[in-house]
């Protein structure tokens, strides 16, 4: 059963993936499917505190700001019809 629904919830993911790409074009809809990472990282990092050490910690938090630069980045590039 947990397999099941882990399954439908990311199959549920997809569909919305598609459906964002579709309506706001690929510069933002990818780049808003991609932020999704940083969100489960940060789910990670405080709620189940996957990375412990400062410099750990850190370095995902570097990271993660050059991911959220470049997720913005890209969403520059929509050019409306």
């Amino acid at each position: 059963v947990p397999g099941c629904l882990a399954g439908s919830l990311w199959s549920v993911g997809n569909i919305a993936g598609i459906m964002a790409v579709t309506a706001l074009g690929l510069g933002v809809g990818q780049s808003v499917i991609q932020a999704s990472m940083l969100i489960s990282g940060l789910w990670g990092l405080f709620y189940y505190r996957e990375v412990t050490g400062a410099k750990d910690i850190t370095g995902w938090l570097c990271s993660a700001s050059i991911g959220l630069l470049g997720v913005v980045w890209l969403s520059r590039v929509h050019v409306p019809i």
